[in-house]
């Protein structure tokens, strides 16, 4: 009877720890950000010499953040992650009402891993993986862009170089239905190919600079974690 207790505290314990290691961005199942060669993440500010940053861009750094100001925006936003002044700190709030978990660096981590993910999948024709992430809507959209290039014979062979920052541009939040809008500032190499492994567009050598907008959204009041991706645009 003891051994059997014991076995069903275990359980719990184990199923409490894995529900919270998800309480980012849905699954970080694919892109972890790494470089392969180095193992580096890359999710960073270039301008190593900046002093402060913007209300509603999070920096990540490897740098101290017990002692940075990153650290005294999130003391000063009550945990949330960005600092009471930002025009977005009322809309987090409330989505912290509902779900007590819900901080912004939380969430900017788990959109960058979605960000890889989801793009990776989509060059991949992957459309089993895209399904658990996007909305019908924008997963219509990538279903007919991918059935365009098989219709051609051409894949992409796109690679994401590093993502430079994430800034939140918009955020709003209905009864419990909250959308949190990013800018994605990053480096990639595209370039297409067709059926004979020949370059149609694009340049494998020079990566070039890319702006998306995405706009993700939940119900916060629901227990499940994961934020689906309902619009896509390009800056």
């Amino acid at each position: 009877m003891e051994d059997n207790f014991f076995i069903i505290v275990i359980a719990l314990v184990a199923g409490f720890i894995i529900l919270q290691l998800r309480r980012t961005l849905g699954r970080r199942d694919g892109y972890d950000g790494k470089d392969e060669k180095t193992g580096d993440h890359h999710l960073r500010e270039r301008d190593s010499d900046a002093k402060g940053y913007k209300d509603n861009v999070i920096s990540i750094k490897g740098e101290d953040k017990s002692k940075s100001e990153f650290q005294e925006r999130i003391e000063d936003g009550k945990e949330i992650g960005i600092s009471k002044s930002s025009p977005h700190y009322e809309t987090l709030e409330k989505i912290r009402q509902y779900d007590r978990s819900f901080t912004l660096p939380d969430f900017i981590d788990g959109a960058e891993y979605a960000y890889g993910m989801i793009l990776n999948a989509y060059w991949e024709g992957d459309l089993k993986t895209l399904r658990n992430y996007l909305s019908r809507d924008v997963h219509g959209q990538f279903e007919e862009a991918i059935a365009d290039m098989k219709e051609k014979g051409h894949s992409f062979k796109n690679t994401i170089e590093d993502v430079e920052k994430i800034e939140i541009e918009d955020a709003s939040i209905q009864g419990s239905m909250a959308e949190i809008t990013l800018r994605y500032t990053s480096h990639m190499t595209i370039v297409v190919k067709d059926s004979d492994d020949n370059i149609v567009s694009g340049d494998a050598e020079h990566p070039v600079p890319v702006v998306d907008i995405w706009t993700f959204c939940r119900d916060v009041r629901r227990g499940d974690p994961n934020w689906t991706l309902v619009s896509t645009s390009n800056a």
